[in-house]
């Protein structure tokens, strides 16, 4: 097997005439050989190299800054399934779910991976919950979540941080290394293009790390890349908050162009409300069925029942300044104590949202005209009176609607914000990635936010952290599977 040579480090220099030269320096190198290697310490990746080690795979986890610091630790930490243990009193159905999540796609996503999500997500679940994940069930929201969405219980932290937490957990009694500041920046392959293993850059030397089942990229999607998100999406989509990590910059795709990967929904990404500092995620509580969204002149502009896709990108397209409200009553605690927990959760964050006893103290506090908003409160509640809430332009249809009437009230800032992209190398059902004949290409997979293929254009809360868990275990499990057939 021939593999490529590990690059030369080469500062710039300047040769005479004013044109750079490379000065070649040779760099301190090292390899080592693994059954499973997996690039990126995010959830999809956590869960890849559990579930490859619970296979008996030798499996290493490597993660180019200095803790797990992915987009999942920004999140609410909800997942979308059916079928699982807390979910017996909620009869639903897979196909149901399946035919829901296509139709979200405008029935663009691969059919054979949202099967896969559809048949595993429940199980993936109760694994999570045996390996000590808290989590709550939130009941009968409106379609298509439904009782769909498991919610980690975060207890001061993000649920996204607590789903890691615990599967590292996991991972540390398993003894699965993680090498931390450890950053890949190519493919090694043979000359087949089958790929044999990843080079990485540490902070003195090179790594080749070898992998004899496979290297599944679970690196996350290229949101924190500003030139990747103004080529494939737009210049407009540079106005959104980034909301995730910033460290998630599209090492999807520039590691598997050379091995000629197959490159799809580059223009489509996981949007969601975000505050204007991109601190605190509102998203839960817009959800709540309560209150309405207006933007900055104090004038609903959405539909408040839209999910969290197109509402982030209607906020960023429909408003001059990418900001927008939600302003609710204390009334919204009758959902959970959904108000009082988010405004904690956001006290914690240290943002403090603007509130007052009356309508008109509270559009003073967060700078929103004062007669637009009692306007447009006056125009709703008498709406919710005469059950003509659909008429309203434009429509709330939510079925069973709350006038703003109780005091003291809230305005939670909501601004458009990106989480993830869904574009990146094609997938199939295995977490396989194919070329551009769509042929599977050996020894490569990818999962999570990394992967292409799976999400287009919406998508139902929970989706996201679902397909890092699903797909990250079907990497893994035949990534192991693999490294055993090569023995």
């Amino acid at each position: 097997m021939k593999r490529r040579s590990l690059f030369k480090v080469a500062p710039i220099l300047m040769a005479a005439g004013g044109l750079p030269t490379l000065a070649r320096a040779q760099a301190t190198s090292s390899q080592n050989e693994w059954d499973v290697v997996v690039v990126g310490a995010g959830f999809a990746g956590l869960c890849a190299a559990l579930e490859a080690a619970e296979k008996g795979a030798k499996v290493v986890l490597i993660e180019k800054m200095n803790r797990p610091d992915g987009t999942t630790i920004y999140s609410s930490g909800w997942i979308a399934c059916v079928g699982s243990k807390f979910q017996k009193d909620h009869p639903d159905s897979k196909e149901a779910f399946f035919n829901d999540m296509m139709k979200l796609s405008g029935y663009r996503s691969d059919p054979e991976c949202i099967k896969v999500y559809a048949e595993e997500a429940g199980d993936g679940v109760d694994w999570l919950a045996s390996h000590g994940t808290p989590f709550y069930l939130w009941e009968n929201l409106p379609a298509p979540e439904l009782s769909r969405c498991l919610i980690s219980l975060g207890d001061g932290i993000t649920g996204g941080s607590q789903l890691v937490r615990c599967v590292l957990k996991a991972l540390e009694k398993k003894g699965v290394p993680i090498h931390y500041n450890t950053k890949a920046i190519e493919l090694i392959t043979d000359d087949l293009l089958n790929v044999k293993g990843v080079v990485c850059l540490t902070k003195d030397k090179r790594v080749e790390y070898l992998a004899k089942g496979g290297v599944i990229l679970t690196t996350g999607g290229y949101a924190a890349n500003q030139a990747m998100v103004t080529q494939f999406i737009g210049p407009w989509a540079s106005r959104l908050v980034l909301r995730g990590s910033p460290w998630i910059t599209g090492e999807n795709i520039t590691m598997t162009q050379k091995v000629m990967a197959k490159l799809v929904n580059l223009d489509q990404f996981y949007a969601g409300p975000m505050t204007p500092t991109g601190k605190a995620n509102p998203s839960p509580l817009m959800h709540a069925g309560y209150g309405i969204q207006v933007n900055s002149q104090g004038k609903r502009f959405v539909e408040e029942t839209w999910l969290q896709v197109p509402k982030a990108k209607a906020i960023a397209e429909r408003t001059p300044d990418n900001i927008s409200y939600m302003l609710i009553g204390q009334d919204a605690d009758k959902n959970s104590n959904i108000l009082t927990n988010t405004l904690t959760r956001f006290r914690r964050l240290g943002y403090e949202v603007p509130s007052g006893n009356t309508i008109e103290e509270v559009a003073k506090k967060a700078g929103v005209p004062v007669n637009n908003l009692l306007a447009t409160v006056k125009e709703f509640n008498a709406a919710v009176k005469k059950g003509k809430c659909k008429e309203l332009v434009p429509p709330y249809s939510y079925d069973e609607p709350h006038a703003l009437e109780t005091g003291p009230y809230y305005m939670i800032p909501a601004a458009g914000g990106i989480a993830s992209t869904f574009g990146g190398p094609k997938i199939n059902g295995k977490a396989e990635v194919v070329n551009t004949e769509n042929r599977t290409i050996p020894g490569l997979y990818a999962a999570g936010a990394a992967a292409g293929g799976v999400w287009y254009q919406d998508d139902i809360g929970g989706n996201q952290l679902g397909g890092c868990m699903v797909f990250g275990r079907v990497a893994g499990r035949n990534a192991a599977l693999r490294a055993k057939e090569q023995n």
